[in-house]
């Protein structure tokens, strides 16, 4: 059985984000301090560890080439022509980052912490596309 090494550094990867926290155990809900620091360097409340992008993909690699809009692009300036509803953040760069579609504590209440239901949220910026 030939298994490549990729494939076996993500299986590895997914292991140990899946080990990190028990099943019952959600990091990202805001009402439970406990897991802060799973995020965040909590001397420096609210500051991240690390760049947003690196902050969700050491607990979620698998969304990395596998993400259900794969197809957007990340990390990219949103061009002039696509207004991004204020409440959607960019980075500081204006870039578009995991957040701005999901929302990190789940506050909202959609799946897949999604900051506004699925159906309803490309069309939030892509307007007749």
């Amino acid at each position: 059985m030939k298994i490549h090494f990729f494939t076996l550094l993500f299986m590895l990867n997914a292991g140990y984000a899946l080990a990190q926290f028990p099943a019952s155990i959600n990091p990202h809900n805001y009402d439970n301090k406990d897991y802060c620091q799973s995020c965040h360097i909590v001397s420096e409340m609210p500051r991240l560890s690390y760049d947003i992008i690196t902050t969700c993909v050491k607990c979620h690699p698998g969304s990395i080439g596998n993400h259900p809009v794969s197809r957007h692009p990340i990390l990219v300036k949103v061009p002039y022509k696509i207004a991004v509803p204020e409440w959607m953040p960019l980075s500081k760069e204006e870039k578009i980052v995991c957040s701005t579609c999901h929302d990190n504590h789940n506050r909202s209440g959609f799946r897949r912490m999604l900051r506004i239901d699925y159906e309803s949220l490309c069309v939030s910026c892509h307007i007749n596309k």
